[in-house]
Formats: C-alpha cells, sequence, structure tokens
C-alpha cells in the first residue's frame, strides 16, 4: 500500500471526512496533521476548540509551530473565550426565564468552550433535571385525568329506567369499554419496561401508576413500581395524585386548512406539484373519510417523500463540503422539514445553525477591540 492510500486511510479514521465534526476531537492520534494550515482551517471553519487542541498537540519542533502558537494566542483563544460568554449570558438568561431545556443546551456549549468544564457541566444537568421534572409533572397530571375517565366509562352504561337491569345491549357496551382498560393496561405496561431501557425512569413511573390504576394488585405491576423507584434521579418528585392540577377546560384545537371533503384530485394535484406534506395531509383526511385507493397513495407520498429529503439532505451535505454554509442549512431545513423523524436531517441542521451562529458571534465582534476576560 502506497504512501497516498495511508493517508487516506487516516484522513478517515480521523474523523476530518465527516460533515460536521465535534468540539474537542482528539488530534494526537495522527500528530503529523497537526500543522498551522490545520489549524487555521479549522479556526476559519469556527470549529474553535479542533483548532486550539491541534496547536496543542503540535510537535514543537516543526517550522510553523511558532506561526501556530500565534495564532493560538492572537486569534483562538480570544474567541473561546468570546464564545464561552455568549453561552454563558444566553444560558444565565434562559433559565432565569424557565426555559430549561434551551438553557441545558446554553450551558453545553459553553462547557465546550471551556477549559475548566465541571461547574459548567453540573449546570447542564441540573437544567436537564428541571427539564425532566417539568415533563413528568406535565404527563403525570394528564394521565391521571385520562384514566380517571376511562375508568369512569363503563358507569355511564347503566340501563335507563323501563330497561332491564341486566340488558344484553348494554352488558355489550360495558364489556367493550372493559376490553379497552385492558387493552390499555397492557400498553402501558409494555411502555413502562420501553421507558426504563431508554433510562428515562421517570416517565416509566407514569406508565407503571396508570398500569397499577387500571389493574390494581397486580403483583407484576408493583414489582415494576418497585424497580422504577429504585433507579429514579435524585432530585425528581412525584407529584401527590391530590395536588393534581386540572387541565383548563375547553382548550382551542389547532385550526385545520383542509376543506370540509378532500378528494382524490385534490391529492393528486399536491403529488403533481411535489407539495410533499400538504399531499399527505390532504391523503390522511381522504382515508379517514374511506377514499379509495388512499393507502396506495400514502405509500406513494412517503416513498416519494423520503428520496426528495434524501436529494436535499445530499445537496446540502455538497454545500457543506464546499464551505458554503448558508446553502447547506438552506438545503437541511427543507430535508428536515419533510422528515421531522430522521434524527440524521434533525442533527447536521442543529448542528449547523450552531456552527452558523458561532460563526456570525466571532465575526461581529472581532473587530471589537475587547479585551476577552478570563476563563471560567
Amino acid at each position: 500500500m502506497n504512501r497516498l492510500s495511508w493517508l487516506l486511510i487516516a484522513l478517515l479514521l480521523s474523523g476530518c471526512g465527516g460533515l460536521l465534526t465535534k468540539e474537542g476531537m482528539s488530534t494526537t492520534q495522527f500528530s503529523f496533521m497537526n500543522t498551522y494550515e490545520a489549524a487555521l482551517r479549522d479556526y476559519n471553519q469556527g470549529h474553535i476548540m479542533t483548532s486550539r487542541a491541534r496547536i496543542l498537540a503540535m510537535d514543537k519542533t516543526r517550522e510553523d509551530y511558532p506561526q501556530a502558537l500565534k495564532l493560538l494566542k492572537q486569534k483562538v483563544e480570544p474567541a473561546r473565550l468570546r464564545l464561552l460568554r455568549h453561552y454563558s449570558a444566553k444560558a444565565v438568561a434562559a433559565e432565569k426565564a424557565g426555559k430549561w431545556s434551551q438553557a441545558m443546551e446554553f450551558y453545553r456549549q459553553a462547557a465546550d468552550h471551556s477549559t475548566s468544564q465541571a461547574a459548567l457541566k453540573q449546570k447542564q444537568d441540573n437544567m436537564e433535571l428541571k427539564m425532566r421534572q417539568e415533563r413528568m409533572d406535565s404527563l403525570l397530571i394528564q394521565r391521571r385525568v385520562e384514566d380517571s375517565a376511562l375508568l369512569a366509562w363503563p358507569d355511564a352504561y347503566e340501563p335507563p329506567k323501563g330497561v332491564p337491569p341486566k340488558d344484553a345491549v348494554f352488558e355489550r357496551q360495558r364489556e367493550y369499554i372493559q376490553d379497552m382498560i385492558e387493552d390499555r393496561a397492557s400498553q402501558v405496561f409494555r411502555d413502562a419496561r420501553r421507558y426504563m431501557d431508554k433510562k428515562l425512569p421517570e416517565i416509566a413511573y407514569i406508565e407503571a401508576e396508570s398500569y397499577l390504576r387500571l389493574e390494581p394488585g397486580s403483583e407484576r405491576g408493583k414489582a415494576l413500581m418497585e424497580e422504577i423507584k429504585n433507579t429514579m434521579p435524585k432530585g425528581i418528585h412525584i407529584a401527590p395524585v391530590r395536588t393534581a392540577r386540572s387541565k383548563k377546560a375547553g382548550v382551542l384545537s389547532k385550526r385545520s386548512t383542509l376543506p370540509k371533503s378532500v378528494t382524490l384530485e385534490q391529492v393528486n394535484e399536491l403529488i403533481g406539484k411535489g407539495e410533499w406534506i400538504e399531499a399527505k395531509k390532504f391523503a390522511l383526511a381522504y382515508r379517514r373519510e374511506g377514499g379509495k385507493d388512499a393507502e396506495r397513495l400514502l405509500k406513494q407520498i412517503q416513498s416519494s417523500t423520503e428520496k426528495e429529503a434524501a436529494s436535499l439532505f445530499a445537496h446540502g451535505s455538497l454545500e457543506f463540503r464546499r464551505e458554503r454554509l448558508g446553502e447547506a442549512v438552506r438545503y437541511w431545513e427543507q430535508a428536515a422539514a419533510l422528515m421531522p423523524e430522521n434524527i440524521e436531517y434533525v442533527d447536521a441542521l442543529r448542528r449547523a445553525r450552531q456552527l452558523q451562529e458561532r460563526l456570525q458571534i466571532l465575526k461581529s465582534e472581532a473587530g471589537s477591540g475587547e479585551t476577552p476576560k478570563q476563563d471560567q
């Protein structure tokens, strides 16, 4: 194998062939790649911590080391401190506003640009805990309300005066509701196990509590609840049933832009225009109305949506490799809009937007002449 082949393998293994390199990447495995030019390229692309790590890992006997050291002191470190201050300030503001998920993300980005990460990572963990608590509180209240309504449902099928107490029709309705309760109980038990596997014991608790409400006295339910409580993170509190807040009545549903009746022609027209999001909405409405060939249409739309999204993502990836970040974001926004469930598309867009913001911060503050403060 020639030297060029080995170089290509090294590039791939080091992660340099990726679209979005993670800050703080290891740069010591292939030390010959740590050059002034590589560090400058990383800096210009907004990968500040990668550039910093590359310079710190450089062979000090290299001819370009003094040049790299100058880059570190005059550009990389000031840029790192600007980003650290920026994300720390945004994290504090989000925390004060009770926007836990935003604060968590900003503390993470601040930690990524800090040389002493422990305190910031602790704040990030605290925000995650608050976010998880709020999510649990909301879902727990909702589930208790839903289960209460479901368990009260069979009582609504009491035969009225003038109908036999054991009327077969009313008995069948009660049996139907009881079957629904049993089916739901089986589902929530499976969901509890699934959330335990996902390391979300507080959400598993909601499902287990629901299961025991629907199947009181179940031994396997009690055992599962005990397991969940033993793995519950410290700081997560379970709201007593008596303090559960009821949902506000009269919540308005989202206004639908769909016509009262959807036709096959309307669906096909949207398909012909390539308006896949709207086509799917119309096709689902068409299926609800019992439209002919609705399943075939939905499969066609889904297949076309996946192909269109993949094409858009590929175009965005090409633009990113060409260092045209704005165009990459534009394509990835469209791909993520078509398939928001695709983690790869959403994650690439998130990272690209963060990089775009980072570059904008550095650009706007580079000429301010402000003296960087000490690291946190």
